[in-house]
């Protein structure tokens, strides 16, 4: 049963910092600065603190604190203000949902073909990265951010379920916290989605922050056991 825990617990960090890190990729590309790299230093005290986990406590969480879920609304949070703010993230030439893609299969036929007189497979499923790479870069910003909004809330869900428990905790308590944390989420996300959507809203700077710290606020509420 040790290993397992040991395993939850890495695997659930290495989830919560690939997707801060697909943040802060997304920041980068948005504003066409090389400097919002610097964001990803903000994960250096949950690498900290999983090496810290790992050895002191086995993996295994505290009673009324998750450390692991607050670092990583450190991670995530600055980036997702960041691409609220944009100006870009107020428009979409779509329609709503949907997603723009302007790489053709032409380009797959292009890289598959150019594969063959070169490095052979390899070099082929790097010219396909590439080519998907490009495609995820064609996204309307707005369906961009969104989509961070709700995989941000699910990972926290999901994360504080794959997270070992602390033996302080039984099943049936971290049940309950889990329900909560799902209706949490449902309301945190539909406040998002629907005020910010607001077109006098996004044209507002200040309350366009204001609702951000709204936001920011009650996502304090997820690294807190209080079941």
């Amino acid at each position: 049963m040790e290993p397992m825990v040991l395993l939850n617990a890495l695997v659930t960090r290495l989830l919560f910092v690939l997707h801060s890190l697909v943040g802060v990729w997304r920041v980068t590309e948005v504003k066409k600065e090389p400097k919002y790299w610097l964001l990803t230093l903000l994960h250096l005290p949950l690498c900290l603190e999983t090496a810290l986990t790992l050895k002191f406590k086995r993996g295994r969480g505290y009673k009324w604190f998750s450390p692991p879920i607050f670092l990583y609304l450190i991670c995530t949070v600055p980036s997702i203000w960041l691409l609220e703010i944009h100006p870009e993230t107020q428009y979409c030439d779509n329609e709503p949902g949907a997603v723009q893609v302007n790489v053709s299969n032409q380009d797959f036929n292009q890289s598959r073909d150019s594969s063959h007189g070169s490095e052979g497979t390899d070099h082929h499923i790097i010219q396909t990265a590439k080519v998907f790479v490009n495609q995820l870069s064609t996204i309307c910003e707005s369906v961009w951010t969104l989509a961070l909004h709700q995989t941000f809330l699910l990972l926290l869900v999901v994360g504080r379920w794959l997270l070992p428990i602390g033996r302080e905790i039984t099943r049936d308590q971290l049940s309950q916290l889990l329900l909560m944390f799902v209706g949490t989420a449902a309301d945190i996300l539909e406040f998002a989605s629907e005020t910010l959507d607001i077109q006098d809203v996004r044209n507002n700077y200040a309350l366009m922050n204001a609702i951000l710290a709204v936001w920011t606020w009650s996502m304090l509420q997820f690294p807190l056991d209080l079941a």
